[in-house]
């Protein structure tokens, strides 16, 4: 009875000890160390934001609404975009199996009450001078379409509220994570990074809208014309000088090091060009499959077949981004636990 008793003691001791290490904290704890208190509701609302636009998302493409979107654009030539916009199917247009929140809670039942969705984008000219004019409008096309399958279900007049960043880096996870926007429109491809982190471990993150393929745009009477056939050509080089603008820099800079890349946030594409038949760049590096379609001649076009995507992004709550106190540094983001 006695060896009974004392495990039993043992066992109560380990219950004990276990019990201890609780993580709930005294009320006596100082302010100073208790951690703020987290909405339970914060992670589901954000993931049904996330699952409200791919539901939507999904329907879009089974439609084919999207289809009829691309033959009509760019707006200065209709129907080009047909020829370089790329369907990446990470989310197949399967509509029975995507289906919208019945119950929104958090993130989005904020957004279906007051009606307004704010997304984070970038001003530019948008003008045919840059690159991102042949696809910008198609991305708010896209994302009406979406507006439509959501309006439609939930039965809310959904408007948009345009959250605006200027030229050069941009800090969006900051607003995601500060609350002054519900997502990021298709300004950041999956495979890149933001404030010192990866998007794709940073944020959340819908179906890929919009895929696009990178090119290399040589000037047809320079001798690279006849010996860069391909993206390995271009590995096989050193130090050639390449002109990219927002769309694409930071895809250069990671898949080509060994090269220069020099990025214009403005008018890249006229003065990508400009500088290039100037010979102050060897090529010029962006997802057009042709120059023409932007009126340009005299260069000659060859696909890396590197491809990059964008979603839209929302939150994730584990994720802070302390400012650093300089207004012209982008504040670097951290995961906490």
């Amino acid at each position: 009875m006695h060896h009974k008793q004392g495990i039993a003691t043992l066992i109560m001791l380990s219950l004990v000890a276990i019990a201890g290490c609780s993580t709930t904290q005294s009320p006596d704890a100082p302010a100073a160390e208790r951690q703020p208190a987290v909405d339970p509701q914060l992670a589901k609302g954000r993931q049904q934001l996330v699952d409200a636009l791919d539901a939507a998302w999904i329907r879009v493409v089974a439609s084919g609404k999207d289809r009829e979107i691309y033959k009509s654009m760019p707006p200065s030539k209709p129907g080009a975009a047909s020829s370089y916009m790329v369907t990446l199917a990470d989310c197949l247009p399967s509509p029975e199996v995507a289906p919208f929140p019945d119950q929104p809670v958090g993130l989005l039942k904020d957004i279906l009450d007051r009606g307004v969705i704010r997304q984070v984008v970038q001003k530019t000219t948008d003008t045919p001078s840059d690159t991102s004019y042949y696809f910008s409008a198609i991305s708010d096309a896209l994302f009406e379409a979406m507006l439509v399958e959501l309006r439609n279900h939930y039965k809310v007049d959904l408007k948009v509220e345009n959250v605006v960043l200027p030229p050069g880096p941009l800090p969006s996870t900051s607003l995601l994570v500060d609350g002054r926007a519900d997502i990021i429109s298709q300004l950041n491809a999956t495979g890149g990074e933001t404030q010192g982190m990866r998007r794709r471990s940073s944020r959340r993150f819908t179906c890929t809208m919009s895929a696009i393929s990178q090119y290399l745009h040589i000037p047809e009477k320079s001798a690279l014309a006849s010996e860069i056939n391909s993206v390995d050509d271009l590995y096989a080089r050193e130090g050639l000088r390449i002109c990219a603008g927002p769309l694409a820099t930071q895809t250069a800079r990671a898949f080509f090091p060994k090269h220069k890349v020099s990025t214009k946030y403005m008018n890249d594409l006229s003065g990508c060009v400009k500088d290039t038949q100037a010979g102050k760049f060897d090529l010029i590096f962006n997802p057009l499959p042709d120059l023409g379609i932007a009126g340009i001649k005299g260069f000659k076009s060859v696909n890396t077949w590197i491809v990059a995507g964008t979603p839209l992004w929302v939150a994730r709550e584990d994720i802070v981004c302390p400012s650093d106190g300089n207004p012209r540094t982008e504040d670097l983001c951290s995961t906490i636990e």
